[in-house]
């Protein structure tokens, strides 16, 4: 079996697939000598005409159908190591191509990320530990009138794959968990021990609100000066969904009148220039580089997951996380 590796980026290739993954890759087939792109695809035309499957990670190769017809005329599978695959699948599904995505593998280290800071956030951590050497009293006053993590209520927007997880681990708490998932059945929600409010009840009643919503443009400003100006007192709402799901100006505004209340943000508008985000200058905003999601040896964790459906597709085992085209249109 010939094995196509399809991407743009070395560097990030090599990040997923580092050499004792490529070892475990290379004992299901030919692998290809080198990520093609479209730079090099022609020289490896012959090979790829060969080829059933296809690897990649971040920095996918999009290729229109008209391609995928001509250079891949018999691939059956893209296993891609990552997450969201809207980029580049569907002229793959078009082509008849089954797609696979490592989403659930990517999503264990942001539940993970994201049930730390709740449980961190509940105890004041964030404003306790900032303040405690330029005000002491104050550190002191923040962490005692903060809620602790007994009988509180967490609050989280979209009950996807991360957000099922974090639901799934909190129940390991002595907490109350909401959420706001309009595509969530009431027999899911009580499977995760949820309970389902809208999106302005969440944010009235929760002592902590974490965001989860997939990465849609019709979710653009979805958090609104409405919803931050709703927030209890020493409330924290942490993001590591999208900037673009915040109307940051009126978050930052309640969190400047509100000084009890906490942000802790993953993702920003505009990661690398966050100095011209209002954000950037509330002491109440905890504010970290995009950390949440699969970095160092938990990328690896990806291409596992993705060499393992192949293995299950080759020993006529069930295959897990293929994507269709009606996934597509709910999913990040």
């Amino acid at each position: 079996m010939k094995i196509a590796l399809l991407g743009t980026n070395k560097g990030k290739f090599n990040l997923v697939f580092p050499e004792n993954v490529m070892k475990k890759l290379k004992e299901y087939g030919e692998v290809s000598p080198e990520l093609i792109n479209k730079g090099n695809i022609e020289k490896h035309n012959e090979f790829l005409s060969e080829c059933e499957v296809a690897f990649a990670t971040w920095g996918m190769l999009k290729l229109s159908e008209e391609e995928i017809k001509k250079y891949l005329p018999k691939l059956k599978f893209v296993f891609y190591a990552a997450g969201t695959v809207q980029y580049f699948a569907k002229p793959f599904l078009n082509c008849g191509v089954r797609v696979f995505s490592a989403f659930a593998a990517n999503a264990v280290p942001v539940a993970e990320y994201t049930v730390s800071q709740i449980i961190l956030a509940s105890k004041g951590f964030y404003q306790g530990a900032k303040r405690y050497r330029l005000a002491l009293p104050a550190s002191f006053i923040h962490t005692q009138k903060s809620r602790g993590n007994f009988d509180i209520k967490i609050g989280l927007t979209g009950l996807g794959t991360i957000g099922s997880m974090v639901a799934e681990r909190l129940k390991e708490y002595d907490v109350k968990v909401y959420a706001y998932d309009p595509f969530c059945s009431e027999e899911k929600a009580e499977k995760l021990g949820v309970t389902l409010v809208d999106l302005e009840t969440l944010f009235k009643e929760c002592d902590v609100i974490s965001n989860h919503l997939a990465n849609k443009k019709e979710l653009k400003n979805v958090f609104t000066n409405k919803h931050f100006t709703s927030m209890k007192k020493y409330s924290t709402f942490i993001n590591t969904g999208r900037g673009d799901q915040v109307n940051e100006w009126a978050l930052a505004k309640n969190l400047i009148l509100h000084p009890s209340r906490t942000a802790v943000l993953d993702v920003l508008k505009l990661e690398y220039i966050p100095y011209i985000n209002p954000l950037f200058w509330c002491p109440n905003a905890i504010i970290t580089p995009h950390i949440a999601g699969s970095m160092g040896n938990e990328t690896h964790r990806m291409a596992y997951y993705m060499i393992e459906q192949l293995d299950n597709y080759l020993n006529g085992k069930d295959t897990q996380y293929e994507v269709t085209k009606e996934m597509l249109s709910t999913m990040a």
